[in-house]
């Protein structure tokens, strides 16, 4: 279920405007009896302003419309520099920073209260690492699409947790992918990652986000519900404390794009 839901100049500014505002949404169990809170929220070592959004989960059998949450209280803060930002409700539930810079290494923390419901988390900003190339090859198995590779340095510490976001066409893909370094740690990447069917002419886009252990959780818990098939799957692991879904990021990102040959 999704609810969001170099090419030329005008093509990366629009994919720059919808990376930082949109994400993958969650997957939330629709048998559950009663409504959710969500939280989806993103700092990143761009410049701001950041998004919160806030919204409730529906039941199977409602319209497939996600109320939005207003009036919440919500402040991040920079827990490294104790800079606290209270976010002003730009449209029904959500909720932009002001003052916050995302910093890689600094420590940021949510407080959400949403009609006296408390909620709270806390994201690590990784170092950023640089998607330095992309480019595509023939598949080793076969296959009439070609593969997308993407090119980067792995760090020398280990420990670092990598999400892919892949456009289209201008449209995101419903893939979740995502990597860590425990066996190529320290090394340059070049390891093909799964995606949409790409034709000749298909314009690609691909952001390397640096993510926190957390949120690597997080979209591995998703990537594994989307491939259950029983009738009620679990929702995907959350960071957030005080019984919401969803997540809080503080990640870095890189961005390249290529026109398919």
């Amino acid at each position: 279920m999704k609810r969001y839901n170099s090419l030329n100049f005008a093509f990366v500014l629009l994919l720059s405007a919808m990376v930082f505002s949109c994400k993958k949404i969650i997957k939330v169990n629709l048998n559950t009896s009663s409504p959710r809170y969500v939280v989806e929220a993103n700092i990143t070592d761009k410049p701001g302003p950041y998004l919160v959004m806030i919204t409730k989960s529906v039941n199977f059998d409602q319209d497939n419309v996600y109320p939005t949450v207003s009036g919440a209280l919500v402040i991040v803060t920079d827990a490294t520099t104790n800079q606290a930002d209270t976010l002003k409700e730009v449209t029904p539930g959500n909720y932009n920073t002001s003052s916050i810079a995302g910093v890689p290494g600094h420590t940021y923390r949510l407080y959400i209260n949403a009609a006296g419901n408390v909620f709270k988390a806390s994201s690590t900003m990784p170092m950023a690492v640089t998607l330095d190339s992309l480019y595509t090859q023939t598949s080793a198995f076969g296959g009439t699409h070609p593969q997308l590779v993407p090119v980067y340095t792995d760090p020398a510490t280990p420990g670092n947790y990598y999400h892919f976001m892949e456009y289209k066409n201008d449209t995101e893909s419903d893939n979740v992918i995502i990597r860590n370094d425990n066996l190529v740690n320290g090394q340059v990447n070049k390891l093909p990652i799964g995606g949409d069917d790409l034709i000749p002419g298909d314009s690609l886009a691909l952001y390397l986000e640096c993510i926190d252990s957390a949120i690597y959780q997080y979209y591995y818990s998703l990537q594994q519900t989307e491939n259950q098939s029983a009738a009620t799957p679990a929702n995907p692991l959350t960071n957030i404390t005080g019984g919401a879904l969803g997540y809080f990021s503080a990640h870095t990102s890189s961005f390249r794009s290529i026109i398919i040959q």
